[in-house]
């Protein structure tokens, strides 16, 4: 695999993490025991967590600064402060 694909990949790791971080807020509605929701939430977190870092991984160095950033909510502030 050539390293941009690599990158892709992680990219695509990262966001599957996400939606799996997403499905956990579903699992309380579904017709399932507690113990079976305690297990599926328990399922999905440990999934999401090795797939996102396994995805930063594979994604490389740059891309992970790129995005963290991306996300810090600092850097959103500045972006509306610096806009005025």
């Amino acid at each position: 695999m050539r390293a941009g694909a690599y990158s892709k990949l992680g990219l695509l790791l990262i966001i599957i993490s996400c939606l799996l971080w997403a499905a956990v807020l579903v699992v309380p509605i579904l017709p399932l025991s507690n113990a079976e929701k305690a297990l599926f939430v328990t399922s999905l977190v440990i999934v999401s967590e090795v797939m996102f870092w396994l995805g930063i991984l594979l994604a490389g160095k740059e891309i992970s600064h790129r995005y963290r950033r991306k996300l810090n909510p600092c850097y959103w502030w500045q972006k509306l402060t610096n806009r005025r």
